[in-house]
């Protein structure tokens, strides 16, 4: 069984105290939304998690009993310009830069193409990645995510600034992944709607610290929500079973 579990985790950066004392833990095959307004720790966290930022506390993903070290992760900031000329092919391979050397395997290459063909990017295979459109671009940098097979995924805002459809898509890549693979994916979202179809578990953190974690259909009410953001809101449950959050005005 895989887990993660975090204990005590804070974390502070020019002496400035973002996360305290957050005690959660997640296992194989969740997906957990990390929310929480702007400035209140979220990427923060995941990148502590990612051990790109000293911090404090105990951070453990193990699966049977056994420790799973840096290659067992992947994490994806939130999406940038890019101005490099590779092809679609060419920076999903570098997913592998861990294995890599200086002569590319047959059995590496057959990896790259099939997550291609899992994630239908068949059409851009050739074709470099900053002449694609953002869902485009981002189904790629999940595919250099996927490449590697990771035991943790950590998504930093994957959905922002796509089109709907494209949220969809993306949403479902990763949610096909986590139950195919076993794997546990945390990543910072602001849509509630999205958070509460796509989520196993919620993660709310107010003034760097975890106000609410449960279940979605739990923690995504007007109780815990309209505190944390300062407004009135409406949720409901529409005809097909799905939440909807309206926000009626600020407080």
């Amino acid at each position: 069984m895989l887990k993660l579990k975090i204990e005590g985790l804070s974390c502070s950066i020019k002496n400035k105290e973002i996360l305290k004392d957050i005690t959660v833990s997640f296992q194989q095959g969740e997906m957990a939304a990390v929310l929480g307004r702007n400035g209140a720790g979220k990427t923060t966290f995941i990148r502590c998690i990612a051990n790109l930022i000293a911090h404090q506390g105990s951070i453990v993903l193990e699966e049977d009993g056994k420790k799973l070290g840096r290659s067992s992760i992947a994490y994806l900031p939130q999406l940038e310009k890019i101005t490099s000329s590779l092809t679609t092919f060419e920076t999903i391979l570098l997913g592998l830069t861990k294995t890599l050397s200086w002569k590319v395997s047959e059995a590496q290459l057959a990896k790259v193409s099939q997550v291609i063909r899992e994630l239908k990017l068949d059409a851009f295979a050739n074709t470099p990645v900053r002449s694609l459109s953002g869902g485009q671009k981002q189904l790629v940098f999940l595919a250099q995510s996927f490449v590697s097979e990771p035991r943790l995924l950590l998504l930093d805002e994957p959905t922002s600034a796509l089109d709907v459809r494209h949220q969809l898509v993306v949403m479902e890549t990763v949610h096909r992944y986590c139950k195919k693979r076993n794997a546990v994916a945390l990543y910072v979202i602001h849509d509630l709607m999205l958070a509460s179809r796509f989520s196993d578990a919620v993660l709310f953190l107010h003034n760097g610290m975890a106000h609410a974690f449960d279940t979605p259909d739990a923690v995504l009410n007007s109780e815990t929500i309209d505190p944390i953001y300062q407004i009135e809101s409406l949720i409901e449950k529409n005809s097909r079973g799905l939440t909807t959050m309206t926000p009626i005005k600020p407080l």
